[in-house]
């Protein structure tokens, strides 16, 4: 009793497999008409390879004028252009332009999935950060240069950022004046240090200033004035 109960399982389960691995097999096959001179309608799909290949029941000739539906895919050979099409008929099938094979390995080109977008930028890191030393500069009489301290998530633009000077007096008489910066129209100073220097020394000084870059490349509009000179 129990082995013809499996064979009677087995028997109801095979129809159900084949009609799976049918409409499995048919998920990758398409279908469109073709011009002459071996035009119609044809069911094809794209091997691994790259080669196109026709719905066909021999492995030779292609069931021009069926539709999916009208196909048994568990029966289907299919005939693939390129070396295959060429031991049967001479020829791979892409000499032509107007091939069958030719013209259905452009379609699978135009269907080409859309490039994936570009990855999201990365988070801006959170904590305070110091930026590069800009080049050395010139100004009333002293060298300079300057880099900023900021933290990049609470000082975007117009913020206020730390921004610190080193001053070199390379000149042979003290200097004294202030190293500032201004607003972002360069209209008014927004925060100043006082530097005095003696000859050949160079010092660093920190000054309060606007953001005039962004969160992730800040600036300031950097100023230096000799006493006696300010605006």
């Amino acid at each position: 009793m129990r082995a013809h109960t499996l064979v009677l399982l087995a028997a109801l389960a095979a129809p159900c497999s084949s009609i799976a691995q049918t409409a499995g097999a048919a998920e990758r096959w398409r279908e469109d008409n073709f011009p002459p001179p071996n035009g119609g309608h044809l069911v094809f799909t794209i091997t691994g390879d790259g080669n196109p290949a026709c719905a066909s029941y021999d492995g030779s000739n292609c069931l021009w004028g069926k539709t999916k539906a009208e196909i048994d895919f568990t029966k289907v050979r299919p005939l693939v252009c390129g070396a295959a099409h060429r031991r049967l008929y001479g020829v791979t099938g892409f000499e032509d332009p107007g091939h069958w094979c030719n013209l259905a390995q452009r379609e699978r080109t135009a269907q080409k999935p859309p490039p994936a977008p570009p990855p999201a930028p990365a988070p801006v890191p959170a904590g305070p950060r110091l930026s590069d030393w800009s080049g050395w500069a010139r100004a009333a009489g002293v060298q300079y240069r300057y880099r900023v301290r900021w933290d990049p998530v609470a000082a975007g633009t117009g913020k206020t950022i730390e921004a610190i000077f080193e001053v070199r007096n390379a000149g042979g008489q003290r200097w004294s004046g202030a190293a500032r910066a201004l607003d972002c129209a360069r209209a008014s100073v927004w925060g100043s240090t006082d530097v005095d220097l003696a000859p050949g020394r160079s010092r660093e000084v920190h000054v309060r200033g606007p953001n005039c870059g962004n969160a992730r490349n800040p600036d300031i509009r950097p100023d230096l004035v000799r006493a006696g000179k300010f605006d």
